[in-house]
């Protein structure tokens, strides 16, 4: 009987082995299996050809249109409004008599003494004193009529030269650096559409709003076809830095860390790290200064994951 029992227990230890024998060869095939399949696998990418080109870096403020020249007409005179016949709309040049004043005293005088009976003193005294033009220009507010008495400096028109106007843009305090005397602007207006006007800056405030941290830039429009108008409001672009057939990189390939930018390049179907050194960058393309060549392969999808050396596969 203990014989018989010694031996039941020999056969469960080496079948029991046997087993574990089993089970650690299949760990270690799976193992081996896994391990394989890490180092087959090519990660999925996208690549573009670095080549030359023309680049720029720009900007866009806003702005305002406002008279460069306007004035409120008026007489140093009290009196009575004569021959006031023009209205809102309607153009002058300059020198053009725009109406007349006669004064209280003369129109005493007229009441009192017959016409043919003045003498040339009375005379002078009673011709109307003239209102003129000072330049040419289109009439944008009327505020008295024939006949009406006004007091002396009181307005009675409102003249606008509508020939130029002045655009007033807010520039950024961190661009002014960037942006200098004779600078092209192109400007386009939302209430015009399709026209596109150009002018240069021609001056730059010395003074910074601390509210806004904005400066004011000024430029000149002439207004060519009577299209612009006092008070509308225009978007305008700024080229702060422009480049002529420089390497240019897709700004979706380029990454960074505390080193600065880099990039992956394809090479040998494995990619390889390079660190550059950027220049002109916006919002679709950075420009290389160093660091790369032309014909390069430049990864640029699938690169966020990438290590330096991994296998890598173009999409097709």
């Amino acid at each position: 009987m203990k014989n018989r029992l010694i031996i039941l227990l020999a056969v469960l230890s080496l079948l029991f082995a046997c087993k574990r024998e089993s089970q650690n060869a299949g760990e270690i095939g799976a193992h081996f299996q896994i391990k394989n399949n890490v180092s087959e696998f090519k990660v999925p990418v996208k690549v573009f050809v670095a080549g030359k080109g023309n680049t720029q870096k720009a900007i866009t403020i806003y702005g305002k249109l406002l008279p460069k020249q306007e004035t409120k007409l008026s007489s140093q005179f009290a009196g009575r409004i004569l021959n006031l016949n023009l209205s809102e709309g309607d153009r002058v040049i300059k020198g053009e008599t725009v109406a007349f004043i006669q004064s209280p005293q003369a129109e005493a005088l007229q009441r009192v003494v017959p016409e043919d009976s003045l003498n040339k003193g009375q005379e002078d005294e009673i011709v109307p004193y003239p209102v003129r033009a000072p330049f040419n220009g289109i009439i944008t507010k009327k505020y008295h009529y024939s006949g009406d008495v006004i007091s002396a400096g009181e307005t009675i028109l409102t003249l606008l030269d509508d020939s130029v106007y002045y655009l007033w843009g807010q520039l950024p305090a961190n661009y002014l650096e960037n942006v200098r005397i004779g600078q092209q602007l192109k400007i386009t207006f939302p209430d015009i559409k399709g026209k596109t006007f150009y002018a240069k800056v021609e001056t730059i405030n010395s003074t910074v709003d601390d509210k806004t941290q904005m400066a004011q830039i000024r430029a000149s429009l002439l207004n060519q076809g009577r299209l612009l108008k006092s008070g509308l409001f225009a978007k305008v672009e700024i080229v702060l830095q422009s480049a002529k057939n420089v390497l240019l990189i897709p700004r979706s390939s380029v990454l960074e860390n505390s080193g600065g930018y880099f990039v992956f390049i394809k090479k040998n179907g494995k990619a390889i790290h390079k660190n550059i050194v950027a220049g002109i960058e916006n919002a679709d393309v950075l420009e290389v200064k160093s660091g790369l060549s032309t014909g390069d392969s430049i990864i640029v999808l699938g690169n966020y994951e990438l290590k330096d050396g991994m296998q890598v596969e173009v999409m097709r």
